[in-house]
This record gives C-alpha cells, structure tokens and sequence, in this order.
C-alpha cells in the first residue's frame, strides 16, 4: 500500500488513511508519522512522503499537532534532501546500483564540477544532518543550533514567485553542489573515507 492510495487525510487526531486489508480506516499519530519519515519509510517513494509532509503541516496549521524543533528540523531536513532528489533525478536520471543484499536498489545521479556520485535519501539527510544541524548546534549550543539549523533549511526552499510547488532556493542548491563537490574531490584525492567501526 502507499500512502497515495490510502488518501491520507489530517485528522485532529491523527493522519487516517484508508487500508484495503483489512478493509477500513487506520490512525496513524502525529509522532509516528515524523518517526516513519525519520525512519525512511518513505525513501522508495518520495511522493507519498511529500503527501506525509503535508498532512503534518496542515495539521500544525490547525493546532492539531505541535512539532518540537527536533521534529521541525526532521521534516525540513526531509523536505531539502527531497527536493535535491527530485531536481538531481530530473537533471541527471537515476541509476541501479548493486546492494549488499545482492539486489539493486535505485539511486539518483549527482554530476557535478569534480564527477558525479550516485546519492540516496537517507545519506543525504545524514549529510545535512551532519553539515547543517550538527555545526549548528556545534556552535550555538542544542537550542539556539537548532533553531538556526531550522532557520536555514527553510531559506533553502522557496516558492516560486509565479507560484507551483516548493523547489530548492538557489542558495540552498548552491549549498548542496558544494556539499556534493567537496565529497567527490576529497574522494578523487584521498579515496573513500574509512567506514565507522562498531564498537
């Protein structure tokens, strides 16, 4: 089932969607549905995670669901790593790659000044993450990082002036490209960092 074909809906209560097995209705809370999103339910269809993200907007707009800034930030997070999906597979088509489970799965091409790379949702929220969230915070401290983590992601979208869908700020896609490019030369010059241990 994705999320388009049960007709998510906001609720004061929660987002209801409609289920074909077993025939009927499903709540799901607000704080599941961000969890979902963290959690890359949504990762093989960006639409019906875009459809998630509107449902938990619209019922912050009335008061039914009061984000925390973390959750804030998650969603923004989202919404950015989205939209440089979306604009990168546009621009440069996607690709399979091999997985370690011995499947493909399906990536998005990034083709920048230094090369190109094949990119995914979940790395690319680590990378703002990380490189927006965790410098923030690094610098200002949890509360006042956040907010200004925040505060960034939103200026890295934009309406269009003659209006249509959210898309990538040219600030906030200039930001990406650097992102991206400085990944791919520190990989031309020193090969691919060393994985984490687990310890």
């Amino acid at each position: 089932m994705t999320i388009n074909d049960s007709n998510p809906v906001a609720t004061p209560d929660g987002i209801r969607l409609t289920v074909a097995e077993p025939a009927g209705t499903l709540l799901l809370s607000w704080h599941e549905a961000v969890r979902q999103l963290d959690s890359g339910q949504f990762d093989d269809s960006l639409a019906d995670g875009l459809q998630m993200i509107i449902q938990l907007q619209w019922a912050a707009v009335h008061g039914w669901f009061v984000t925390t800034n973390e959750q804030k930030a998650l969603m923004w997070r989202w919404i950015i790593a989205c939209l440089f999906l979306l604009e990168q597979a546009e621009a440069n088509g996607t690709v399979e790659v091999a997985n370690e489970d011995g499947g493909t799965d399906l990536a998005v091409i990034y083709s920048g000044k230094n090369g190109g790379m094949a990119v995914y949702p979940a790395s690319e929220r680590m990378s703002l993450a990380t490189h927006i969230e965790g410098i923030a915070i690094q610098k200002y401290g949890a509360v006042t990082g956040l907010e200004r983590a925040i505060l960034l992601y939103e200026g890295m979208a934009e309406v269009p002036p003659a209006g249509g869908p959210l898309r990538l700020s040219q600030w906030g896609r200039e930001a990406l490209k650097m992102l991206h490019d400085d990944f791919i030369r520190m990989v031309n010059t020193e090969g691919m960092p060393a994985e984490p241990t687990a310890h």
